[in-house]
């Protein structure tokens, strides 16, 4: 943190000598390494490297696949609370971001899912962060914090990304750093939000040789959250460099980032609790916060600890890479890309047990208070609870995962007669070694100051398991790309992959552990037509695989409880086949992408924390759009909508076959228009964003509904000489939006009220800055 704070010191002390530079001579900027420009100069990138073999670049409008590009500005349009909020913009994905700066859950395609972001890869400079996607508390999103020092982010669904690097059969979702140039440019900015949190960011790049180049920069935070708990629930720090050397026929960059940052983790809660706000309610506070656990990891031994469960979750670690290329000439060129990660990854919050809210009467009437205990009184406040008060069961949950991860991805090409030919070589190794614990629950006071409550908590208990899980991944893949005519082009890979995995697990005093060995086969086969200069037509058919993790292997030894007969078969990997076709257009300010798409999946395990896992496949089809216009005279639009039809695939078991797939909407709108002016000195420009979002279903029988809702966000971004203002409002309206329910919720006594997670309240955030 405090390397952050100089760091970001110097950015400031070196702003003002840069000036100067900055201003007599504008840097060109590349589309790998363009950020933010000024207000009404929105620079999304036109080629895109995610999803081709060894990361060659191509153009947008004749990738052959599903790809949406966001810039720095279009980035900060968005007004993202966390990284998993970025990916809202991309059409055929759902994101469930009501759980904290760290968290968030991502949907794709109606692929199965009970939560985190099992088929998200999160990349940096086209290297995975981690080597693996599907582990219990862990989506990649939690790894990566957004700040100045990204350029722009490439996002690409299935297709020809689950042929390479990890092979994602998901969605690849690579952040491409900044890099420095012939002349010193960055920014520095200060932001506050109307709920009480501060950060400053800041990035600076430039030349320290001849064909040498540096990047760095970061952020520091702390603040409460939209959901106040009279504490600072997020704070922390960030820091990336990059040096860049440029060579007469390749280039080598190279970047580490370290980041120590963690936000409360939020929980879904009784919302119809008379008197709660539902957007700005929170089960945490100074009352809640510090609570007696059993160790996380102590293995039945019943060791107690005092932890602070405000901290959320949080990283702390180095995610460092880098990539290299080389034109060997004679039609042949070598490519890599490598990544190391190390760091640990925590999550700790007030998680809700099964029987819901109910008042202080049922609870009595229930048994739960001591013998002849008449009356309910909060624990730290003292106040006697009235009979028609709320009280719930609520669980200290904390999870320890120190994460390691080696990658590295090297391709060799060779271009003749029309062909591009890549072979390439996949390595991971990758491992998890955690400390749970699991249950702890209290009774707590639902709404009012939310104190601990004088109830029968029982004997103080948890699934206290640890358990260490390591990983190696090799694979092998031959791609193709080949021009048949000059309008014509066919592009076709295949891709053997092999993983082993060992994991063992210590519950209650019980060592097991397991061994799994499995390969798949992946491929990918499109065509991609040239009509006209502006519009292109493909079709693609795609086969990838989702290889079950250390969560998997857990289910399978018995340790949550759930006998194994009742899990995934262990020789089953996911397979997902997946077909789709689209229209792209890029012409004179209008960028339009229509996709149609089918996807069929066998194999899922809904494999949800508490709850026995339900193997059951989906069958998925829909049509995506993914559209912007700029006029000349200021206006603007951006949009992307998706209507999905997915249903669960199980007809062994009519309880879920044919079922809404869990959590996923049918439908879902984001609009965006803005208009730019100014003069020859100040740029601004004013913009809205519309949402809509379909009705979905908690659960997998489909008993827990989640209303369709709708939310409205505006602002304005200004810029004079250098100088930048902006405001955002968020949710303006103060829609109540559901997005998750629990899905261990059993009615309970009396007329429980169920749990569900809302979205956030309207917030503003106030940002100024100076860019030179």
């Amino acid at each position: 943190m405090k390397l952050s704070v100089y760091l970001l010191s110097g950015i400031a002390a070196l702003a003002l000598p840069g000036v100067g530079m900055a201003q007599n001579a504008q840097p060109a900027q590349t589309a790998a390494s363009s950020g933010a420009s000024a207000a009404g100069q929105d620079q999304t990138p036109d080629i895109v490297v995610t999803g081709r073999p060894a990361g060659s670049g191509i153009r947008k409008l004749e990738a052959g696949y599903s790809v949406t590009t966001l810039s720095a500005q279009q980035i900060d349009v968005q007004n993202p609370k966390s990284t998993g909020d970025v990916l809202k913009s991309v059409p055929g994905v759902w994101v469930e971001s009501s759980g904290g700066v760290g968290t968030s859950n991502i949907f794709v395609r109606g692929i199965p899912s009970t939560g985190d972001a099992p088929f998200v890869t999160v990349s940096i400079n086209s290297s995975p962060v981690y080597g693996a996607t599907g582990l219990s508390f862990l989506d990649q999103t939690a790894l990566f914090r957004l700040d100045d020092t990204v350029a722009n982010v490439e996002n690409v669904q299935g297709g020809p990304a689950a042929l390479f690097s990890d092979g994602e059969p998901g969605l690849t979702t690579n952040f491409l750093l900044r890099e420095g140039h012939e002349h010193t440019e960055g920014d520095i900015k200060l932001t506050a939000t109307d709920y009480g949190q501060r950060r400053i960011d800041g990035f600076i790049s430039g030349k320290l040789a001849d064909d040498l180049y540096y990047m760095m920069g970061g952020y520091v935070a702390t603040g409460d959250s939209v959901r106040t708990a009279n504490f600072d629930t997020e704070k922390g720090g960030q820091f990336t460099a990059s040096i860049t050397k440029k060579f007469s026929d390749g280039k080598l960059n190279v970047y580490a980032r370290y980041t120590d940052d963690h936000g409360e983790w939020f929980l879904p809660f009784a919302t119809a609790v008379p008197g709660i706000n539902p957007g700005t309610y929170n089960a945490m506070n100074n009352y809640t916060r510090f609570q007696t656990i059993i160790v996380p990891g102590s293995a039945g031994s019943g060791a107690t600890e005092r932890v602070d469960l405000g901290s959320g979750r949080g990283w702390k670690g180095v995610v460092a890479g880098g990539n290299f290329n080389k034109d060997l000439g004679s039609g042949f060129s070598v490519a890599d890309h490598f990544s190391y990660t190390n760091g640990t990854l925590q999550t700790t919050g007030l998680v809700p047990a099964g029987a819901g809210a109910i008042t202080v009467a049922t609870a009595l009437a229930s048994g739960n208070g001591t013998p002849g205990q008449t009356t309910v009184q909060t624990v730290d406040t003292g106040r006697t609870l009235a009979s028609t008060d709320y009280v719930q069961q609520l669980g200290g949950w904390v999870v320890e995962k120190d994460l390691r991860s080696i990658t590295n991805d090297l391709a060799l090409n060779y271009d003749f007669s029309g062909h591009k030919l890549t072979a390439g070589y996949y390595f991971s190794h990758f491992s998890s070694d955690d400390a749970w614990s699991l249950g702890n629950t209290r009774w707590v006071s639902i709404g009012g100051e939310g104190d601990l409550v004088n109830l029968n908590n029982g004997t103080l208990g948890a699934f206290a398991i640890s358990e260490f899980g390591t990983a190696d991944e090799n694979a092998i893949y031959l791609a193709d790309s080949y021009n048949i005519t000059e309008q014509l082009r066919l592009d076709a890979a295949i891709r053997y992959q092999d993983e082993k995995l060992h994991l063992i697990v210590l519950g209650n005093g019980t060592p097991n552990s397991l061994d799994d060995d499995r390969h798949s086969v992946p491929w990918t086969l499109g065509l991609n037509y040239r009509a006209t200069h502006s519009f292109d037509i493909y079709i693609r058919a795609s086969r990838g695989y989702h290889i079950p993790g250390f969560d998997d292997l857990r289910s399978q030894i018995g340790q949550l409880g759930t006998p194994a007969a009742t899990s995934a078969p262990l020789d089953q990997n996911w397979s997902i086949q997946s077909y789709e076709g689209g229209l792209k257009y890029h012409q004179r300010g209008l960028d339009l992408a229509l996709v149609g798409f089918y996807d069929k999946v066998n194999g899922a395990v809904y494999n949800d924390v508490g709850v026995p896992p339900v193997l059951a496949g989906s069958k998925t089809y829909g049509l995506e759009f993914d559209g912007s216009w700029t006029s000349s005279v200021g206006f603007g639009i951006n949009a992307n909508a998706d209507l999905e039809h997915a249903r669960t695939s199980d007809p062994l078991d009519p309880n879920f076959d044919g079922k809404w797939a869990e959590r996923i909407p049918s439908y879902y709108v984001r609009v965006t228009p803005n208009y730019k002016f100014g003069t020859h000195e100040t740029n601004a420009m004013v913009f809205a964003t519309y949402e809509a979002i379909g009705k979905r279903y908690s659960d997998l029988a489909n008993t827990q509904v989640l209303p369709a809702y709708a939310t409205l966000s505006a602002g304005l971004q200004a810029e004079y000489q250098g100088f930048s203002f902006m405001v955002v409002g968020d949710n303006l309206t103060n829609s109540q939006g559901l997005t998750e329910g629990n899905p261990r919720f059993l009615a309970g006594p009396g007329v429980a009220l169920p749990d569900n997670r809302p979205i956030f309240g309207r917030s503003f955030r106030f940002t100024v800055g100076y860019k030179f």
